[in-house]
């Protein structure tokens, strides 16, 4: 007796995302995808739903010269959307999206094709823009930081993870006195995060000169 296969949203990633992230550079499979640019690691991850019916697409930056968020040198082929201190979800505004479908093949088709096309308009310009040169992540100053003027499109976590990783990166840059006032912006915040303090206080205390 023939048995026709349950249809798979992977099956339609993988026939409508996939394509647009290859053309990008992007390597692995699955729901995971990776590339590295100007010493960062981008990740594309899809977020399925436990009880089906939709997903949403995770987008994630971590510079290469920083442990990841369990204290571990990054491996690109193998570091998670989880892993990394810069996320965002894809979304054309600025509120939470998610695809839907009925659990049809078609349905998924249609979802999945909404969703790449979302990633084309969307998902690839900020991701070309936030590892670049110019962008924020690499230009912002301390002063910028500890004020909240500055623009990371979206990409974010907590402000005292945020100032942890941005006083490592600077320091990895050769720019003690930087990643020092990055380090102090942190333990100024810490509040209830007594478990990064110690890691702040040793970048802290780079010569002000």
């Amino acid at each position: 007796m023939n048995v026709t296969a349950k249809p798979r949203l992977d099956t339609a990633i993988r026939a409508h995302l996939v394509p647009c992230l290859r053309a990008d550079g992007f390597a692995g499979s699955g729901s995971k995808f990776w590339r590295v640019i100007a010493g960062w690691v981008q990740v594309v991850s899809v977020q399925g739903r436990r009880d089906g019916g939709s997903f949403a697409i995770n987008l994630a930056v971590h510079p290469l010269a920083v442990p990841d968020r369990l204290g571990n040198q990054p491996d690109p082929k193998k570091i998670t959307e989880g892993l990394c201190e810069f996320r965002r979800r894809l979304s054309e505004t600025d509120s939470d999206q998610w695809w839907n479908h009925d659990g049809t093949e078609d349905s998924m088709n249609v979802a999945a094709s909404a969703a790449s096309l979302v990633y084309i308009e969307v998902g690839r310009p900020l991701l070309e823009h936030v590892s670049g040169p110019g962008a924020p992540l690499n230009v912002v100053t301390a002063e910028e930081f500890d004020k909240d003027s500055f623009d990371f499109s979206g990409f974010s976590s907590t402000k005292i993870r945020m100032a942890l990783t941005l006083a490592r990166f600077r320091l990895s840059q050769g720019l003690a006195n930087d990643s020092a006032a990055f380090a102090r912006i942190g333990l100024a915040n810490l509040g209830s995060a007594s478990a990064l303090r110690q890691d702040l206080e040793q970048l802290a205390v780079a010569p002000l000169c």
